[in-house]
């Protein structure tokens, strides 16, 4: 049926009329219904016969049935005022650099949106961005595509020199697991250890563009371990833990590390995630893989052994090998990339097949500042739960 209906049906907000919109099967037609089984009239789901059968006619006589619309005011859960907030201050800087006035956060959403690269370059500002070579550009264009685009072009910085700017006593991670184990790590502590495994990394061969793949649960050394390749300029990428050898190694493959850091298994919730018996898998299918460092946090690992993993060795000997032959431990460089240089490989969960690969740039800490320090409005001092693995 294709014919053009004029509404009848009364509701809470007036009188449907000829010249309304209806959509079919997210399909928008001007007051036609493709047919009798189903339309929309403002986000609303109306089935053929439902409700209090009100009826609506078409030109043509033939009738339609359809309920009654109600105005349904939703439930407010939190509206809480909190006042003195980043964004709020943020928001200031933008009226007075600028001459507007921006009354609500959607005035300043809107304003971002508007003027795009104006509200990016504040955001470097405000945010301190250290780069050795500022950007010539905010944003150029490379193509018709929504993402052809070259963000801060020009620019030189690193993703770990300005996460590691901080290098004082206050703490930085603070790790627990399932079996009670707790640790305290500053920054400063932070930094020291970041500076041994890049010198390690570099020591066994890591370089600009290489990709260093982690197998393991959420604890200090994967946070560790990817600060110390985003300070050369490596790529960080990740599996969730819970995969099955056999798909473990199908992932890895095509993500072709050199370096693979795991550690041997973990508890989550009360069931044995035993990562150590996957890695023979992975490694015999993985040629890429130059060297595997393994994360002993059971006896049994120590006293089997590794060395049925080949190119194995465990963290503590991996981290020696980084120091110099008095012991010191080389200075940790920055190497200095373009804003776009690639930095992660996030994989996604293999719902829908083999998982996707998404690369994110050296750059892509600038959008994460906006979101803790506008939207969750953190502050120095507060702590960030996190309860996924690391990957």
């Amino acid at each position: 049926m294709s014919s053009s209906l004029i509404y009848k049906t009364q509701t809470v907000n007036g009188t449907f009329e000829g010249h309304k919109k209806a959509c079919y099967e997210s399909r928008t037609v001007s007051g036609t219904c493709e047919d009798n089984t189903k339309f929309v009239y403002k986000n609303k789901t109306l089935n053929g016969t439902c409700g209090d059968n009100k009826k609506t006619e078409a030109l043509n006589g033939e009738q339609i049935y359809a309920t009654q619309l109600r105005k349904v005011e939703p439930y407010l859960a939190w509206n809480k005022k909190v006042t003195g907030t980043t964004t709020e201050k943020f928001k200031k800087i933008i009226e007075q650099n600028y001459n507007v006035k921006l009354d609500s956060y959607w005035d300043l959403h809107k304003w971002s949106i508007d003027n795009c690269e104006s509200f990016w370059a504040e955001i470097w500002n405000y945010f301190k961005v250290i780069a050795s070579k500022d950007y010539e550009q905010v944003l150029v264009k490379t193509g018709p595509g929504f993402l052809d685009n070259k963000w801060f072009a020009g620019a030189s910085l690193n993703y770990a020199e300005n996460l590691l700017r901080i290098r004082d006593d206050r703490i930085a991670l603070a790790c627990l697991d399932e079996e009670g184990n707790f640790e305290e790590i500053t920054y400063a502590q932070l930094f020291e250890e970041v500076k041994l495994y890049a010198a390690a990394f570099r020591k066994n061969g890591l370089r600009k563009g290489d990709t260093v793949c982690c197998m393991i649960n959420n604890r200090k050394e994967a946070v560790i371990g990817c600060l110390a390749a985003a300070s050369i300029g490596a790529i960080w990428t990740g599996i969730q833990a819970f995969y099955g050898a056999k798909s473990a190694a199908k992932i890895v493959n095509r993500l072709g590390p050199k370096f693979f850091l795991v550690c041997d298994g973990f508890e989550i919730e009360n069931l044995d995630c035993r990562i150590i018996d996957k890695v023979p898998t992975i490694i015999e299918n993985t040629p890429s893989i130059k060297k595997v460092i393994v994360v002993p946090t059971r006896e049994e690992t120590l006293s089997k052994g590794i060395s049925h993993i080949r190119n194995s060795c465990y963290l503590s000997e991996f981290l020696e090998s980084g120091k110099q032959p008095d012991g010191s431990v080389p200075d940790l460089i920055f190497e200095q990339l373009p804003f776009d240089h690639p930095l992660f490989i996030i994989c996604t969960s293999g719902t829908t097949g083999l998982p996707k690969a998404p690369v994110h740039g050296a750059g892509t800490f600038l959008p994460l500042l906006i979101d803790v320090a506008f939207h969750w409005n953190l502050k120095p001092g507060d702590t960030l739960f996190n309860f996924v693995p690391v990957k």
